[in-house]
């Protein structure tokens, strides 16, 4: 729990201090949760935060598979929509932030269009 909520905010500092407006974070919807959802110019950027300390049971990005993409966008439409923002141009980013033996951050990647939207 320590270790996602730290990943949180390593990554809205991130993209905050590249330009990006953080809306919400961690938004509960009935398909599931949002860690960040954040306007970028003209696009709403709904980001999912991994945090990892190894790659023991697979890299962060393989966890966002197949099920998770599903879960994020209907998450996604749902809460565009529940506040009026939909139809609006959409993308999805992960931000991995890896995390050393002391649970800091140690390094931080960006990857934007994680999701065909």
């Amino acid at each position: 729990m320590a270790r996602g909520r730290t990943g949180e905010q390593v990554a809205a500092a991130f993209l905050s201090a590249r330009g990006y407006r953080v809306l919400a974070k961690n938004q509960r919807t009935p398909m599931g949760e949002l860690d960040l959802i954040c306007r970028y110019r003209c696009e709403v950027v709904i980001v999912e935060v991994k945090a990892r300390c190894t790659d023991d049971y697979g890299t962060a990005l393989e966890a966002i598979g197949p099920r998770k993409a599903s879960r994020l966008r209907g998450s996604a439409l749902w809460w565009l929509s529940t506040r009026g923002l939909f139809p609006c141009p959409v993308r999805f980013d992960a931000v991995v932030v890896r995390l050393d033996g002391q649970g800091l951050p140690c390094s931080l990647r960006h990857v934007r269009n994680v999701l065909e939207a």
